[in-house]
C-alpha cells in the first residue's frame, strides 16, 4: 500500500515531462516578423521573410549591423515557400511573432483568397497582424527599408500603423481575422492599409541610412485599399481613409477647421461613437448616420471671444458641418467609383431588417451604390484646452 502512494504521484509527475518533447533552444529558432508576397519573376509568387537579428538589438551588444535579414524565393505554393526558407537561412523559422504581411499590388488585384487560407488555417501565425497593400512598390522593399528609431522594418511599419490609427485615424487598422470577416461577409466588403516608399529604395537598405537626420529612404503610410472580394480594385487617400473611420468609431483625430478668411481652428476630437440606423424608402435603401464626439479647442487663429458660450455653438457648427461633408463625400465617391460597400452598411441593414435583406444579399452592392445616406454630426466643445482667454481677442 505505502509503495503504491508513492508510485501514484510518480506516474503524474511523468504526464508533466510530456510538454518538453518538441522544445527548440533559442539559438536554434529564428523568428519572423513580417511576410512578403507579390508576383514572382518566374513563378507564381515570391515570398519574402524579414527575420529579427536579435544580437543587433541589445545595444550593449550591437556591432552596427543589420537588425533583421531578408530572405525570398520563388515558387507556386506559400505553405512551401515558407517551409522551404532554410535553403538560405540557417536557423528554424517561428511565424508566432510576424506583425506584418506586406502584399504587392499586381498579385492583390489578381485576388488573395488563395494563401489567406493557409495563413488562417496555419497553427504557426496568429491571425491579429496588420495586412498592407504596397503601392507602386515592391513588397520585398517593404521588409528591407531600415529606420533609426524602430530597427526593424516590419514592426516599425506596425507600430507605425497602430498609432496612426489611434491618433489621428488614418489607418484602417485591419487584421487577417478582420479582412477574412469581411471577405465573408454578405453586407460588407474588405479594405486593407496602403503603404509605401518615399526616396529610392535601394537607399533604405543599409544600415546608413539610420545614421543620417532625414533618411533617404522612408515607408509612409498613403490611405486605404479598397476591394472588391479578394480583389483589390483601387485606393482612398489618408482623407479619406479617416472619413471611413469615422462610420467605423474614431478612436481620436486633429481637425483644422475653417472660422474665417484664411483663419481656421484647431480641434481635438475624442470619445467618437456612430450609430447607424437603416430602412427602405420604396426599392431605395436609406441610411442614417450619426456621428457623437466630444472635442476641446487646440487652437484658434480667429479672434472671437472665448469666454462667451455664443462662440462655442459657432465653433461647433462650424465642425460638425465639416465633418458631414467629409464623410459624405467619402461614402459617395466610394458609392459611385467602386460600387462596393466598405462601410458594413449592408450588415445593419442584415440586422435591423433581416427579411429585405435576404431578398438582395445577392445583389447588395448594386443596392448600396444607390443608397440614400444621410449623415449627421453632434459634436460638442467642452473645453479651450488650458486658457478660455486667448491674446488674438479684440478688445469689446
Amino acid at each position: 500500500m505505502k509503495a503504491m502512494k508513492l508510485l501514484l504521484p510518480s506516474l503524474l509527475l511523468l504526464g508533466l515531462l510530456s510538454g518538453c518533447w518538441d522544445t527548440k533552444e533559442l539559438n536554434d529558432v529564428a523568428f519572423v516578423t513580417g511576410v512578403a508576397v507579390e508576383q514572382g519573376e518566374d513563378a507564381k509568387f515570391k515570398v519574402t521573410v524579414g527575420v529579427a537579428n536579435a544580437s543587433q538589438l541589445n545595444v550593449q551588444k550591437s556591432e552596427g549591423n543589420t537588425p533583421s535579414v531578408t530572405f525570398s524565393l520563388e515558387g507556386n505554393s506559400i505553405s512551401e515557400l515558407l517551409d522551404k526558407m532554410n535553403v538560405g537561412l540557417t536557423r528554424e523559422l517561428r511565424f508566432s511573432h510576424t506583425r506584418t504581411l506586406v502584399i504587392g499590388e499586381e498579385v492583390a488585384r489578381e485576388g488573395i483568397s488563395g494563401f489567406l487560407d493557409y495563413l488562417e488555417r496555419s497553427g504557426q501565425f496568429r491571425n491579429n497582424f496588420t495586412m498592407l497593400i504596397a503601392q507602386n512598390i515592391s513588397a520585398a522593399d517593404i521588409l528591407k527599408t531600415t529606420f533609426p528609431i524602430q530597427k526593424i522594418p516590419s514592426l516599425k511599419v506596425h507600430n507605425q500603423s497602430s498609432t496612426l490609427f489611434e491618433q489621428w485615424g488614418g489607418a484602417p487598422d485591419m487584421k487577417l481575422s478582420d479582412f477574412i470577416a469581411a471577405l465573408t461577409s454578405r453586407g460588407r466588403q474588405p479594405v486593407a492599409e496602403a503603404l509605401t516608399i518615399v526616396g529610392t529604395p535601394k537607399q533604405g537598405q543599409s544600415v546608413e541610412n539610420n545614421k543620417k537626420l532625414e533618411p533617404e529612404s522612408l515607408i509612409t503610410l498613403v490611405g486605404l485599399a479598397v476591394f472588391k472580394e479578394d480583389k483589390l480594385i483601387g485606393y482612398l487617400n489618408l482623407e479619406e481613409t479617416r472619413n471611413y473611420v469615422w462610420t467605423q468609431d474614431l478612436i481620436q483625430t486633429t481637425l483644422t477647421v475653417p472660422c474665417g478668411e484664411e483663419k481656421y481652428i484647431d480641434v481635438r476630437i475624442l470619445n467618437s461613437k456612430s450609430t447607424i440606423h437603416a430602412n427602405y424608402d420604396g426599392e431605395t435603401p436609406n441610411f442614417q448616420v450619426e456621428i457623437v464626439a466630444e472635442s476641446f479647442l487646440n487652437g484658434t487663429q480667429c479672434k472671437d471671444n472665448l469666454e462667451k458660450i455664443e462662440t462655442y455653438k459657432k465653433f461647433e457648427k462650424d465642425i460638425e458641418e465639416m465633418v458631414e461633408t467629409m464623410i459624405l463625400n467619402t461614402v459617395t465617391k466610394v458609392q459611385e467609383e467602386y460600387e462596393v460597400d466598405i462601410f458594413g452598411f449592408g450588415e445593419v441593414m442584415r440586422r435591423q431588417h433581416y427579411q429585405r435583406f435576404e431578398a438582395v444579399k445577392d445583389q447588395w452592392d448594386e443596392q448600396f451604390s444607390k443608397a440614400d445616406i444621410d449623415i449627421t454630426a453632434n459634436i460638442f466643445l467642452r473645453r479651450a484646452g488650458t486658457s478660455n482667454k486667448s491674446f488674438l481677442t479684440e478688445d469689446e
